[in-house]
This record gives C-alpha cells, sequence and structure tokens, in this order.
C-alpha cells in the first residue's frame, strides 16, 4: 500500500477515517518525510478530531499559524507517541501558544471559525 497523504485524498477529508489517517500520517513522522505543496494544501482542510492525528497534522505542517500552534500544543500533550509529543515540543520552541490562544479564545468569534478551526480549538480545551 503507498501511503501518500496525495494517493489518498480522499480518505484524508473523509470523516470518520481517523484510523486510516493516523496509519499514514504516522508513517510521514516515522519516517521524517517532508510534505509537498500539494499535500500541505489537503492537510490544511483536514477535519481531524483525534488529538493525536491533529498533533501529527501540526508537525506535518510545522508552520507558524496560531491554529497550528494550537495543534502542537495538543500534540505535546500525547503520552503514548513519544516522538510525536518531543518533536512537536521542539517545534513549539519558537511559538507563543498564548498568543494563539487570546487569538482563538478572545478576539476571533465563535461563529466565525472554520470547521477545521472548531475541532481543533475543542481538542486543545480538552487538552491543554
Amino acid at each position: 500500500m503507498k501511503r501518500a497523504i496525495s494517493t489518498h485524498k480522499e480518505t484524508i477529508l473523509r470523516p470518520n477515517s481517523e484510523f486510516e489517517r493516523r496509519v499514514i500520517f504516522q508513517y510521514y513522522l516515522d519516517n521524517d518525510i517532508k510534505i509537498t505543496e500539494e499535500e500541505r494544501e489537503i492537510l490544511l482542510q483536514c477535519v481531524a478530531v483525534e488529538p493525536e492525528n491533529i498533533g501529527i497534522i501540526g508537525c506535518l505542517l510545522n508552520d507558524n499559524s496560531h491554529l497550528n500552534t494550537l495543534r502542537l500544543a495538543i500534540a505535546s500533550t500525547n503520552k503514548s507517541n513519544k516522538k510525536l509529543a518531543n518533536l512537536s515540543k521542539e517545534l513549539l520552541l519558537n511559538l507563543d501558544v498564548n498568543t494563539a490562544d487570546i487569538y482563538y479564545f478572545v478576539e476571533r468569534e465563535y461563529e466565525s471559525l472554520t470547521k477545521v478551526e472548531v475541532d481543533v480549538t475543542n481538542v486543545y480545551l480538552t487538552f491543554c
């Protein structure tokens, strides 16, 4: 089975495919695979509600956005996936979680959030 995000776009974007996504995402994480621009666009659209998937997406995207900062904060709390937790903590060193928190929970109106933002912020509130 080829485990490319671009090959499995429908699976990545389909609701209720958390396990299938995690297999693909974990493959990327375990093998230190850098994502392509096409894969980045797919991940940016991915609605995930499982904390490990959200965290791996954050590590794969590796950007400085407020949303990705929350993704990495979620990943840093992971107890079972040490590689994910350690990588996310490393990536968080140059980011400000408090600024991202304020952005989403003070400055933004809940009604203006995208589905992706809603799911990430809901999981963030649960785990962080």
